[in-house]
């Protein structure tokens, strides 16, 4: 449901001749930050679905800028992790506090994209393109480009998916959940600061980042989270949960574009930068409040 919509739309920013103009205008400032302007729609398509996001950087010009690009791709919040962000944090703590989380993680994907430029090997080339005339596009080859995307994400992404709800249901019937609870406390208990029974729902996450708020109301055993998690808990949660591990979906489109060790690496950085971002949240709520 979150990617056929953004792949249509792509295919339709394309055929209208939108795309380039979209680049050329934003150019200028992607540059500042160290990455090519083409970089602003994988990380537009990010709000909608990280998976057409990753794929959408096969349009930038160098492995280097395809790289970053993907990273900061994989920070952006998307439909999934919105739900989260709404129904924990906008339910609970208020509106204002769900666009901070959102401006916060602005601030960090512009941080992170221009220390990583300034870390990897090369600049960003100059943008030339050729501006093409204003069309309407022809439905048969939206289709077209639609399916021929959407059938990478079925043959690349849904095995994956299937065999990971499996070991997970299996976890599940064995009542293992209470080890995994155990083996995670030192980051989700002494660390971050959460209750004990989240460490399940994080497991959950990697497979889609929804899940994590639906097993959240399972682990803690009642819809009503803010009588067993305080305000504090819910944000850092949030925050924790918006930044850490991309969903195997796309981890696996990103291991296609981008190859397993870069997918490792972008995974692990993601982690450290999730465990920042949730302490940090967890020490300054206490802090301000």
């Amino acid at each position: 449901p979150y990617i056929v919509p953004f792949l249509i739309g792509l295919a339709i920013l394309e055929d209208t001749g939108y795309l380039p103009r979209m680049a050329y205008i934003l150019d200028n400032f992607m540059h500042r930050i160290g990455l090519h302007g083409k970089s602003v729609l994988p990380l537009i398509l990010g709000y909608g679905c990280s998976v057409p996001a990753i794929m959408s950087a096969r349009i930038l010009p160098s492995l280097r800028d395809r790289r970053i690009t993907a990273v900061l791709a994989s920070f952006i919040p998307c439909s999934a992790r919105t739900v989260v962000i709404f129904g924990l944090v906008a339910a609970y703590m208020g509106p204002w506090w769900a666009l901070f989380i959102y401006v916060l993680n602005l601030v960090l994907v512009v941080l992170l994209g221009n220390i990583l430029a300034r870390k990897m090997k090369g600049a960003p080339p100059g943008l030339i393109l050729e501006i093409p005339e204003l069309q309407v596009p022809s439905f048969r080859t939206l289709a077209a480009k639609t399916w021929l995307t959407l059938k990478e994400f079925i043959t690349i992404a849904w095995p994956l998916l299937v065999v990971s709800s499996v070991i997970l249901g299996l976890l599940e019937w064995a009542h293992a959940a209470g080890t995994v609870n155990a083996l995670l406390s030192p980051l989700t208990v002494t660390v971050l600061g959460l209750p004990a029974a989240v460490g399940m729902t994080l497991i959950f996450g990697i497979l889609r980042k929804e899940l994590t708020l639906v097993m959240l109301v399972q682990a803690i055993g009642t819809t009503h989270l803010n009588m067993v998690m305080t305000d504090g808990q819910m944000l850092t949660f949030t925050l924790f949960v918006v930044f850490y591990v991309p969903c195997v979906a796309t981890r696996a489109v990103m291991a296609k574009e981008l190859g397993w060790r870069d997918t490792a690496l972008i995974s692990a950085f993601s982690v450290v930068v999730a465990v920042v971002v949730g302490l940090a949240g967890r020490l300054g709520y206490a802090l301000f409040t």
